[in-house]
């Protein structure tokens, strides 16, 4: 018994410096791998070799893969006895040739068959971009989304562009190289590449986005504002800017008694503008609809706001009332308005309106044309108006004013500095000479707007 364990002892002392051919008593099986190729950390069992004299095992590791016959390597671990069955190591990524050899109490050694393995601890990288863009991370339309993925160990398994919530990108949408961002509301999100790794790492690129497609409503039309010192400037008394068509007369009819249903409201309202824009200033329109069908209809009220939707058969400018279908009104070129019809019948009741807005902005030659997208800030322009001292021009980005100026030619140049992705209108007034020394305000020129994306 003792001399057993001399010659074990012995083995363990030397088996390192076996040659990897010399052949056990019984050689170990051959190595029951469950490890995949790309691992981290390097992970693999075996079943160790059957001869009840094997008293040490030991791992070997050589650089690169596996070759026939096996190149020693070098030693990374020894396990006394017979039952060790699993190893652990991470010497480092890399690609590596690991191998287990049995030495037995007779000094005699075999080795199992090689495995290859990769062993990865470094994420991968990614990259993600998208372009065009306008400053602050603005996108519209289609844009092109360009993206990296790398790994020099275990190499790309997936590589996913999504957009989703702010912070919450990998829970989004998949999208394509060439996106369409209509398909999406407007606001912000991250876009982002998420890549993985064989070894099973994770590399995630992010941009934040804001995606601008659809156009704010612009904003009310402001009062003209005088220089600051200048003495103060008031509106011109210029032509009423509406004129209302013919006020026609009502049927007449007794009341019914105790009648408190109103007939329905006129219906296929329609405005008829002028097929080519005109310079007038009074522009003429023409307003048809068809009237209710109710024994009891007495008349059709049509009413004009220039601030906003009538409120009531009273809230505004009275255009027509009568039974006629159809009436005429001129409104002042660049302005906009709301008109509400009213059925009424001989007991007075009045139907729900039928409304139509109408906009003659377009009909003021102002560039760069409404619906614009520039990309450098734009040289705003209008026709002149004669006898005009100076103009107020004012701008607004998405409703909010961030200009107000007073060039003495009908043309401005936007300061650069003020750009920054959005919407932008802008209105302009003429400050007319008077016979004093004070100029007096003209009606609005027009207004416009444009999109600016870089």
């Amino acid at each position: 018994m003792e001399r057993r364990f001399i010659l074990a002892a012995l083995a363990v002392a030397i088996a390192g410096a076996l040659p990897a051919g010399a052949s056990a008593a019984t050689a170990p099986s051959a190595p029951q791998l469950t490890t995949p190729q790309y691992v981290s950390p390097a992970h693999f069992t075996w079943t160790p070799g059957a001869d009840p004299l094997n008293i040490v095992q030991t791992i070997w590791r050589a650089p690169g893969a596996c070759t026939t016959p096996l190149a020693a390597g070098q030693l990374v671990a020894t396990y006394p006895g017979n039952t060790q069955a699993e190893h652990y190591a991470q010497p480092g990524d890399g690609t590596f040739c690991f191998f287990v050899r049995a030495s037995d109490a007779m000094l005699a050694s075999a080795d199992s068959p090689g495995l290859t393995l990769t062993i990865d601890t470094t994420p991968p990288t990614s990259t993600i971009a998208v372009a065009p863009t306008a400053p602050g991370g603005v996108v519209s339309g289609v844009v092109n989304i360009s993206r990296s993925a790398t790994d020099a160990t275990s190499g790309v398994a997936t590589n996913t562009r999504r957009v989703g919530p702010v912070g919450a990108c990998a829970t989004g949408t998949n999208v394509p190289q060439r996106w369409d961002t209509t398909g999406f509301t407007d606001g912000t999100y991250d876009l982002c590449n998420i890549v993985t790794d064989n070894a099973g790492y994770t590399a995630t690129a992010t941009l934040r986005i804001t995606i601008l497609n659809a156009v704010p409503a612009p904003p009310p039309i402001p009062a003209p504002l005088e220089p600051a010192g200048a003495a103060p400037v008031t509106p011109v008394a210029t032509a009423p800017a509406v004129v209302p068509g013919t006020t026609g007369s009502t049927s007449g009819g007794a009341p019914t008694a105790n009648d408190k249903t109103a007939p329905h409201a006129p219906t296929n309202v329609a405005v008829v503008q002028p097929r080519s824009r005109t310079s007038a200033s009074l522009v003429p329109l023409k307003l048809h609809w068809v009237n209710p069908k109710a024994d009891d209809l007495d008349r059709v009220i049509v009413v004009l706001n220039l601030k906003r939707q009538p409120r009531g058969k009273g809230d505004g400018t009275i255009l027509y009332s009568g039974l006629r279908p159809s009436t005429t009104f001129k409104m002042r070129a660049g302005l906009s308005g709301y008109v509400a019809l009213y059925a009424v019948d001989h007991n007075g009741n009045a139907s729900k309106p039928a409304r139509r807005t109408v906009s003659l902005a377009s009909l003021i030659p102002l560039r760069p044309l409404t619906g614009s997208r520039v990309v450098e800030a734009p040289r705003l322009s209008w026709k002149a108006r004669e006898g005009t001292a100076y103009y107020n021009l004012q701008v607004f980005r998405d409703g909010k004013r961030i200009l107000t100026d007073w060039p003495s030619t009908a043309s401005f140049r936007l300061p650069e500095n003020l750009l920054e992705p959005g919407t932008y209108t802008w209105f302009v007034w003429p400050a007319l000479k008077g016979k004093g020394a004070a100029a007096t305000f003209g009606d609005l020129i027009g207004r416009a707007t444009f999109v600016y994306a870089k």
